[in-house]
């Protein structure tokens, strides 16, 4: 798992895709200092990406393999209320 340039922070499977649809290849940040890159809060960003990512089947196929709330590494910290909707 990578971790995010800005702040250490470790970068779980989804917030990766969300850097690469927003067109970050060479770095990826966590959700928190990819939505200060882009002066929004972190459900605002959240909202903004998701609704790209499931625009596209390439986004959207990484997107669902992350399943369950358990993989990801930052539940206290991130938008898991809105990342794992309906899910355990």
């Amino acid at each position: 798992m990578d971790l995010c340039p800005k702040c250490g922070q470790s970068i779980c499977r989804r917030a990766y895709n969300m850097n690469l649809a927003l067109g970050y290849v060479e770095e990826q940040f966590c959700l928190k200092c990819l939505s200060k890159l882009h002066s929004q809060d972190m459900d605002s960003m959240f909202d903004f990406v998701f609704g790209y990512i499931q625009s596209r089947d390439c986004f959207k196929k990484e997107w669902i393999k992350m399943k369950i709330r358990d993989e990801c590494p930052l539940p206290g910290s991130c938008v898991i209320h809105k990342c794992f909707i309906n899910k355990p």
